[in-house]
């Protein structure tokens, strides 16, 4: 029997009507993007795991760039540990990956309301390499006033003088020490104040909008008006380098020393208002903060967040512990306790001081610098961790969200 070859079309369309096409074209362009964002992420110094191994069919269109989104990491509890692969989670202001443009313009010239970071590319060769500011607007400016130089101790150590501590509460004027001085730049008129400061500066913290306290290592600091331009001695005893900032409301200084006390300050008392030992009894056995390192961050209702380097017990039939270990903490001033910790995983993984506190998001979200990932936050609640701006980012910053 012979059918026509109208006829075997007929048939063959009714056969196939009910059947739905596979969609390799929508999986060839998921894969292609997936592909080639992975190359860029690599060449840029972020590790990215890439969950999927289907094989790649090249087409000539190029598809649609998206951001790969994987679930969150949760690690509810005292202790979280940040993970390999960290989902992405915008916080306003900032941006999502690190591009300072070689062409900012000068501050001088363009004069910023209110600023979100500020920030300063590292140089190892002890080059001074200009600050740059981010406002709100998501325009960079360079700062071209001040004449900033490198900060210096007695025994000729340089550093770059930027802080994490130095922009104002209120976001609009930038804090740097100097060598006898320090230099306040008022972002909003684009100006520079010198106020002469006696010492080898290389610590501010902000008390209020118009008070900086400055100080170098050791404890004591001077207490200097910036739009008076007057230079005072403070009587309290706190230490400008492991000071976390200030709560206005209440007028309080905290401070975590490096012998495990906890001090509660208050500008012009020689004794601090409250002081506690440090205590981890609320963490599972084997973890300890041995040493803080970097400003920190107060929230201004008695809970400080700050990086430092202690112990965590080894997993394994010998129990022991592991020393040296990077970690954030949060202490509560008001008894000492460490009520949570975020390792950042083991020994070699990470430069040593790789880290920084740089804000509070909210009540319950830190915001920290690390050295691999760029900028992230990590949620006390929940214990996740999430990406800001993809990183790693060669600059100190000092950042206020809010």
């Amino acid at each position: 029997m012979t059918m026509g070859t109208n006829r075997l079309t007929e048939l063959l369309e009714q056969t196939s009507a009910d059947l739905t096409p596979p969609q390799f074209a929508a999986t060839a362009w998921a894969e292609a993007g997936r592909v080639r964002r992975r190359r860029r992420i690599v060449a840029a110094g972020v590790a990215v795991l890439v969950a999927a191994a289907t094989p790649v069919v090249i087409l000539q269109q190029r598809p649609e760039r998206t951001i790969p989104v994987v679930a969150p990491s949760i690690s509810a509890g005292p202790v979280a540990r940040i993970p390999g692969l960290l989902h992405r989670q915008p916080v306003a202001g900032l941006p999502g990956t690190w591009n300072i443009p070689d062409d900012a313009p000068a501050l001088s010239a363009n004069p910023v309301t209110e600023a979100v970071a500020v920030a300063q590319e590292n140089n190892h060769e002890g080059e001074m390499r200009p600050l740059h500011v981010l406002d709100t607007t998501g325009r960079w400016v360079r700062v071209d006033v001040g004449a900033l130089v490198r900060t210096h101790d007695g025994g000729g150590n340089q550093a770059d003088p930027l802080r994490e501590s130095s922009l104002s509460p209120d976001r609009r004027r930038v804090a740097v020490p100097q060598p006898q001085a320090l230099v306040v730049i008022d972002l909003t008129t684009g100006k520079a104040f010198r106020i002469p400061v006696p010492g080898l500066n290389e610590q501010v913290m902000w008390w209020g909008d118009d008070i900086v306290l400055v100080g170098a290592g050791g404890p004591g600091v001077v207490r200097v008006d910036w739009r008076a331009a007057t230079v005072t001695a403070e009587s309290a005893g706190i230490s400008a380098w492991s000071g976390l900032g200030t709560d206005t409301a209440a007028g309080e200084l905290p401070e975590l020393g490096s012998d495990r006390i906890v001090r509660v300050w208050q500008a012009g008392s020689a004794r601090p208002v409250r002081q506690a030992g440090l205590t981890e009894s609320d963490l599972p056995g084997g973890f300890r903060i041995n040493e803080w390192y970097g400003a920190g961050a107060y929230d201004g209702n008695g809970r400080v967040a700050a990086f430092g380097w202690g112990n965590k017990p080894l997993n394994g039939p010998n129990g022991g512990s592991m020393e040296g270990v990077e970690m954030m903490a949060v202490v509560d001033t008001r008894d000492g306790s460490v009520d949570r910790i975020l390792d950042l995983g083991d020994l070699g993984t990470r430069r040593k001081g790789c880290c920084a506190v740089l804000d509070w998001i909210d009540e319950r979200t830190v915001l920290a610098q690390t050295d691999l990932e760029g900028l992230i936050s990590w949620n006390l609640d929940t214990g996740e961790v999430a990406l800001v701006t993809a990183g790693p980012i060669p600059a100190t910053l000092s950042v206020r969200v809010r």
